[in-house]
Order: C-alpha cells, then sequence, then structure tokens
C-alpha cells in the first residue's frame, strides 16, 4: 500500500472528510487530495511534505513515524550533485584581474608639468610687458571747452496751498456724573438717539461719533463733559459739539 493510500485509510477510519481534515490541519483541500494520490510536488520539497504529514497523523490519531518512514521509502531525499560541488570549488578559487593603470602617477606627472610651465611664464612676464608696452604709441589727449551756462529766468515759486486742518476721524464724547447725577439725552444730527437715561452719581458714558453730537442735559452742574479727552465747559445745557470737535450752541 503506497504513502497516499495509507493517508486516505486513516482519515476514513477517523470518519473525516477531506474538508474537515483541511480545517483540522490548515492544509488546503487541493493538497491533501493531491497527497493521498501520492503527488506531494505540490509540497515544496520532502520537508514541507513530512511536515503535513505529521499535522495528518495527529488528527486522524495515526502513527506519524510509520507514515513517515513509508514516505522516505518511496521519496528519498535528493543528494546534492556532483558537478554544483565542482562549480561551487571552482568558485572559491582567487581570480587574477589584469592590472590597472596607476591613474595617481599619470595625474600627478601632469600637475608637475602644469607647474613647470607656470613658473616659466612667471619669470618671463615682465619682459614681454616692457616690449608691448615700447611698442605703444602715445594718445594725445584733446579737451573740448565746457558750454557755457544759460540764463535762468526768474520763476517765482507756487504760493503754497492753505492747509485745512485735520477733521478727527470720530468725536469722542465722555460724560462723567458727579453729586445726584442728571438724566442725559444725546442724539444725532438726523435725530438718531445715541444715548437716554439717567447717569448716577460716579457713572460714565462715553460716545463715539463721526458726525455731529446733539446733547441735552437735565442739569448741567452735575456732569463733566469731555471732548477727545479734553475737559470743556457747555455754555448751556442743551449744546451741539461738531465734527471739529467745536462746542456750538443750537438755535432756539
Amino acid at each position: 500500500m503506497s504513502i497516499g493510500s495509507e493517508l486516505t485509510a486513516a482519515r476514513e477510519r477517523a470518519d473525516m472528510t477531506i474538508e474537515q481534515l483541511s480545517a483540522s490541519t490548515r492544509i488546503r483541500s487541493g493538497l491533501l487530495t493531491a497527497m493521498e494520490a501520492d503527488d506531494f510536488s505540490r509540497c515544496g520539497g520532502n520537508f514541507y511534505a513530512r511536515g503535513h504529514i505529521r499535522a495528518i497523523a495527529r488528527v486522524v490519531k495515526a502513527d506519524p513515524e510509520a507514515l513517515l518512514a513509508k514516505f522516505d521509502e518511496t521519496h528519498p531525499a535528493p543528494q546534492p550533485d556532483r558537478n554544483r560541488r565542482e562549480e561551487r570549488a571552482k568558485s572559491k578559487l582567487p581570480t587574477l584581474h589584469p592590472a590597472r593603470p596607476r591613474w595617481a602617477v599619470v595625474l600627478g606627472a601632469i600637475l608637475v608639468g602644469l607647474m613647470g610651465w607656470g613658473m616659466v611664464r612667471l619669470f618671463t612676464l615682465p619682459s614681454d610687458v616692457e616690449a608691448n608696452a615700447s611698442k605703444t604709441t602715445p594718445t594725445v589727449a584733446v579737451t573740448t571747452p565746457a558750454p557755457k551756462p544759460k540764463p535762468t529766468p526768474n520763476v517765482k515759486p507756487p504760493a503754497p496751498k492753505p492747509v485745512k486742518p485735520a477733521v478727527p476721524a470720530a468725536t469722542k464724547l465722555t460724560l462723567t456724573a458727579r453729586g445726584d447725577g442728571s438724566y442725559v439725552t444725546i442724539r444725532t444730527a438726523k435725530g438718531q438717539r445715541l444715548f437716554q437715561g439717567l447717569l448716577g452719581p460716579g457713572s460714565t458714558q462715553t460716545i463715539t461719533h463721526k458726525g455731529e453730537i446733539r446733547v441735552n442735559l437735565e442739569n448741567g452742574t452735575n456732569i463733566t463733559v469731555y471732548i477727545n479727552g479734553t475737559k470743556v465747559t457747555p455754555p448751556t445745557k442743551r449744546f451741539t459739539i461738531l465734527p471739529t470737535g467745536k462746542l456750538t450752541t443750537p438755535n432756539p
């Protein structure tokens, strides 16, 4: 009985199918089928084939040594080829390479020659310069009179344009209450309300507006007014702050 037939008989005694044996040994079912048909070429060598046989014997509860002995009888280990041994021995012999030209010596000789030529040129250069200088002809310098400057007419400088006073981008109004405070109303020139309410003692209200600001104080003596950080004294309870920061009194 061949090794493949013994593997088949052992599997059948264990009452297992190819698929069940494949799941238990994690060997592909196609490879198991080939092994039972005595085709071990798909195992990748005798080493892996023996490992598969051990795994199958362990699952089907068979004697792995008997199966391996049967396998070794029909599948002996390959002997190394004598020719390959001879080739390996020849490859280990030292190889002789042809001598290469010594480029360092050649380059050194070239550098020495260049340095000698440079020294010769260095000592013969002054005489060459003197010989060339004696052959040159003197150059005659020609001077041309400078043109007389033309009189420039008296032109009056343009009168400086009047500089307009800088207008602040926005007017900052700060009201600080003292005493009993005061009721305050702040509006724009179009009547838009910027602030309206009671400023209690010690409270401060700050308004920043680009246009005209109209202020109405119920009790002007209890309010300190600052325009752009400068303390001012309004003439009346009702006053207008222009974009330039100037105080005016609205028409009655």
